[in-house]
């Protein structure tokens, strides 16, 4: 009996832990990451919660990375409930729960994985084709207008998609040395997420989060814009 009582507080305590955002986040990447399966040498090769030290002041942490003859695949998982609205150029997307009785903003997350290709690009030693692939759980993608967003079904289907840039077995095996071999398993959850917090801070202080260097006013068909004063190196966009 005191066994049975034991075991119902720890599956009590374990159902509360994954109804937090740090549980959902941790229930969606597990089923990615069992979505997308384990590494076969030659076929493909897949990175879990990569997470690399940038400099001395960031850090990137990387959901998946999924490396096939086709190219390398960045993925960030959200496991959010309730309606999504978001529009690719903008700084920050909406989850609307109750009805539209709760309305919480959050980062655009096409910009964040943006940011971790730029990083990923910089680690690899060629020049590989790079795909951005933004994983909403619950498969609540309708209101939302970008490319590179989908679900679990269409990241299936994407993965196994057959185009014309094929990469040799040695070059997916580069590719992957190159990643794992800047994974830096020495980076707290704690410094990540406050290494975060000073990105948003240097953001709002117009200093690019991707590349470190100012954000500048420009000028483009839809108006005026920050942009990164290092492009066409660093792409990043911000609106006014």
């Amino acid at each position: 009996m005191p066994f049975l009582i034991a075991l119902g507080c720890i599956i009590l305590i374990l159902i509360a832990w994954i109804r937090t955002p740090k549980g959902k986040g941790w229930l969606g990447e597990l089923k990615v990451r069992l979505f997308v399966g384990k590494t076969k040498p030659q076929e493909r090769y897949v990175i879990n919660n990569l997470t690399i030290r940038v400099d001395n002041t960031k850090t990137c942490q990387i959901d998946h990375i999924v490396i096939n003859k086709n190219g390398v695949y960045v993925i960030e998982t959200k496991n959010y409930s309730g309606r999504i609205y978001g529009q690719e150029n903008h700084l920050e997307w909406t989850q609307v729960l109750n009805y539209g009785k709760v309305k919480n903003k959050f980062y655009n997350p096409i910009k964040q994985n943006k940011t971790h290709l730029y990083h990923v690009s910089n680690l690899l030693t060629e020049n590989l084709p790079l795909f951005s692939a933004v994983v909403f759980i619950q498969g609540n993608t309708q209101f939302i207008n970008a490319e590179g967003v989908y679900t679990l079904g269409e990241l299936r289907r994407l993965l196994k998609s057959d185009n014309r840039s094929t990469l040799s077995p040695k070059q997916m095996e580069c590719a992957y040395s190159a990643l794992i071999h800047a994974n830096d398993t020495s980076i707290s959850r704690k410094e990540h997420i406050q290494n975060i917090r000073t990105n948003q801070q240097n953001l709002s202080n117009n200093i690019c989060p991707r590349c470190g260097k100012k954000l500048v006013l420009r000028q483009g068909k839809n108006g005026s814009f920050m942009g990164c004063e290092a492009y066409p190196q660093c792409k990043f966009t911000k609106n006014i």
